[in-house]
């Protein structure tokens, strides 16, 4: 889970090399930069919007992770196991 900067929460539905999809709390337009933590480790995250629309209560925003490591893409590929 990562908790956003600005409040509220996403969930990791999918990631590809730096592409991911949240299941979020908040929405956000596309071409933003949404800054937040990891949840079980507090490693920081930054993804840049590509997308978003909403799921019936939350949002589905795609995006690309920006200035991630291999350590944090193993580690948000861990979140979905």
């Amino acid at each position: 889970m990562i908790r956003w900067a600005k409040g509220g929460d996403a969930n990791i539905i999918a990631i590809d090399g730096d592409r991911v999809t949240l299941d979020s709390s908040l929405s956000s337009p596309p071409g933003s930069l949404f800054e937040g933590t990891l949840v079980n480790d507090g490693g920081m995250i930054r993804i840049k919007v590509r997308g978003c629309k909403k799921v019936e209560e939350r949002f589905r925003i795609e995006g690309r992770i920006l200035d991630a490591s291999r350590d944090l893409r193993e580690r948000l590929a861990a979140l979905l196991k």
